[in-house]
């Protein structure tokens, strides 16, 4: 089966997370993704905590798979004549530099686009190319404060509080992604490439469901919070202690009755404390108190699960990382990949999460070393020849960490 993007060539200059998160998906579709990194220092997060491997990190392993790593010093005047070749044959650029840093390297869209009218830039960063706050830093904790997410999570008699992944960068990336896509679909109608600006806040902030009609639609009365566990209007919604950890439970208003049977409280159904979908919003914390009594009367929560999933009740336990990568569902669907790196041995993957009927997504390469295909993007792709890599490497225009020589002199790596 074919790839979806295959053929598509993407320069990837981004750091980091919200960049090589998007070019990381864009290389598990097909593409054919170059990830130009700073000579000897590389992508930053080459070096990012908590976890090490035979001085990799883990960090860095799961962000950049299915690409290419060659080191450019955009800086020279050779490196950039290097860059100016490549852009001349490639699809896409993809960066996450602040604004005014790609004009000052002449790298920017204005100057690339003159080389190759069909070029399709994404340019992530926090605020945006444009407005008042365009030239201040930004990055995933700034975007989740700014965006009001921070502020609708967590105990609203606590402190706001971040959410548990870096949701900010990701969901940038994803939606650097889909923009790359529809992009490329409108360069087959016209012929003609475009300049993507995408703001890790706007993008964080377009996730907003309810809290901002709650807003709008009450001419500004209306400005919601955190609300913790439980829902603030529907309820039985929440997070429900049982003896063995935590469960979701999501009765539907239809339900209502349903579910007092399927708990064996039938007495709840006309009571009016819960009689009323607005009565058990208003009283939702003895609601509470009650189906964790119930639920706790079991010895753990696979019964009372089972019970409610009989019942068609919307209802799953709080996984750990553990047990969700061990689950025989992600299992089933292929969730994780092995992939082997040189030094460590096969490292599992999450992979990209889109089943077509018609085409494969796959982890397609492992995370490369820093400058380990200078060579082969020099010579396959531009035709250099080996006396000229080598030159070039001699400069510092190009270079690669030590252990591509030793893994290839081990024959771990081609």
């Amino acid at each position: 089966m074919q790839r979806p993007l295959t053929g598509v060539r993407v320069l990837d200059l981004s750091q980091f997370l919200a960049g090589p998160y998007g070019s990381m998906i864009l290389g598990d579709l097909g593409a054919d993704v170059l990830k130009i990194e700073i000579p000897g220092k590389g992508d930053g997060s080459r070096e990012m905590p908590p976890h090490f491997v035979h001085g990799q990190s883990g960090y860095f392993l799961s962000m950049n798979r299915s690409k290419k790593s060659m080191t450019l010093d955009l800086k020279s005047p050779a490196g950039l004549d290097i860059f100016y070749e490549l852009v001349r044959r490639s699809d896409v650029v993809y960066d996450n530099f602040r604004p005014g840093i790609l004009e000052r390297l002449r790298i920017d869209y204005e100057t690339l686009k003159q080389l190759n009218p069909r070029l399709i830039m994404c340019s992530i960063s926090g605020f945006g190319q444009d407005g008042p706050y365009a030239n201040r830093p930004g990055n995933d904790t700034v975007a989740q404060a700014m965006s009001g997410l921070m502020h609708l999570t967590g105990d609203p008699q606590g402190s706001p509080t971040y959410v548990g992944i870096y949701i900010a960068d990701e969901n940038a990336g994803v939606h650097g992604l889909a923009a790359v896509c529809a992009a490329l679909y409108y360069r087959e109608k016209t012929g003609v490439g475009q300049h993507i600006d995408l703001s890790l806040v706007e993008s964080l902030f377009h996730l907003h469901d309810t809290a901002i009609q709650f807003y709008v639609l009450s001419d500004g009365e209306l400005n919601p919070t955190r609300f913790g566990a439980h829902h603030y209007a529907v309820a039985p919604v929440g997070i429900f202690k049982a003896r063995d950890g935590y469960v979701v439970i999501a009765v539907l208003v239809h339900q209502w009755d349903i579910f007092t049977q399927a708990i064996s409280k039938p007495e709840l159904t006309n009571d009016p404390r819960f009689a009323t979908s607005e009565a058990r919003v208003e009283n939702r914390f003895e609601l509470v108190k009650i189906l964790e009594d119930w639920l706790q009367s079991f010895p753990t929560r696979d019964e009372p699960l089972a019970i409610l999933e009989k019942a068609r009740i919307l209802s799953a336990p709080v996984l750990d990382i553990a047990q969700i990568i061990n689950h025989p569902q992600m299992k089933a669907r292929g969730a994780m990949q092995d992939v082997s790196h040189p030094g460590i041995g096969p490292v599992a993957l999450p992979r990209t999460p889109f089943h077509f009927s018609e085409t494969t997504v796959e982890i397609r390469s492992r995370t490369p070393l820093l400058g380990e295909h200078n060579e082969k993007i020099l010579s396959q792709y531009l035709g250099y020849s080996a006396d000229r890599i080598a030159a070039l490497t001699q400069s510092g225009v190009l270079v690669q960490e030590p252990l591509v020589k030793e893994f290839r002199e081990r024959g771990e790596i081609a």
